[in-house]
């Protein structure tokens, strides 16, 4: 069975903690028992660890307060197909878990009808790690109201996105997306795994959804169509990309 977008949270918590904490692999598995492959295994959500095993790490590296209580709670169910993470745009909990998707993905498509897509704002934890190729679609209105000036804000969006992935950035008519009923903004991570997590963020929270490989993603209409709006209407600033980047219209 695939990992669900709980399981690779908490993957990617346990790993932030065994780090935080100055434990290397082979230490930490060491000390709780088990091979440095299964703990591996565990941290890259290609397994899952039971709740006692969680437990037992958290124990392990010393982990007390809200970041015990915060990776119990994710343990504490990973075979739900939805995951809520709550908190604002850039804070610890959506950043990571926007990170998790990132590094387990093939490819990521992202439009933000109103704004600049979540997955170019925040900071990687892990800028120097390989990441999926990214397509993302911003609106020309997006770019106007961008702090700095619309050539300054995208350069500056494109650079933290881009890192060692490819990306390819597309400008949208914002007038034309709204009248073809382009209104929401998602992420939609194709997983290695073969199945599609869409991440819808909010002010106060994201929320993560698995579509099944048999049946494909409910967004992939609106992904076929805000490439159409930007294949025939679209545009892009006149500045040159930036390092690592293809920057296509």
């Amino acid at each position: 069975m695939p990992p669900t977008p709980r399981t690779r949270i908490l993957g990617v918590s346990l790993r932030n903690a065994r780090i935080e904490a100055n434990f290397g692999l082979r230490e930490l598995a060491r000390r709780i028992g088990v091979a440095p492959a299964m703990l591996s295994s565990w941290e890259q959500a290609r397994r899952t660890p039971s709740l006692t095993d969680v437990a037992g790490i958290l124990g392990a590296i010393g982990a007390v307060g809200q970041v015990r209580r915060d990776i119990l709670c994710i343990a504490n169910g990973t075979a739900e197909q939805c995951w809520v993470v709550r908190g604002t745009l850039g804070s610890p909990a959506r950043t990571m878990a926007l990170a998790a998707h990132d590094e387990s993905a093939q490819s990521i498509v992202t439009w933000d009808p109103f704004g600049i897509p979540e997955v170019l704002r925040i900071l990687r934890p892990r800028p120097d790690t390989q990441s999926a190729p990214l397509e993302a679609f911003v609106t020309d209105q997006a770019l106007r109201e961008g702090v700095g000036g619309p050539s300054q804000t995208l350069r500056s969006f494109a650079r933290t996105a881009a890192g060692s992935r490819s990306l390819a950035l597309h400008i949208v008519p914002a007038d034309l997306a709204w009248q073809a009923g382009l209104t929401t903004a998602f992420d939609r991570y194709s997983m290695n795994s073969g199945e599609s997590v869409v991440y819808c963020g909010q002010r106060g929270l994201g929320i993560f959804t698995v579509d099944p490989r048999e049946t494909g993603s409910p967004f992939d209409a609106d992904i076929k169509l805000v490439r159409q709006i930007a294949a025939s209407h679209g545009r892009m600033p006149g500045f040159p990309p930036t390092p690592g980047s293809a920057l296509a219209s």
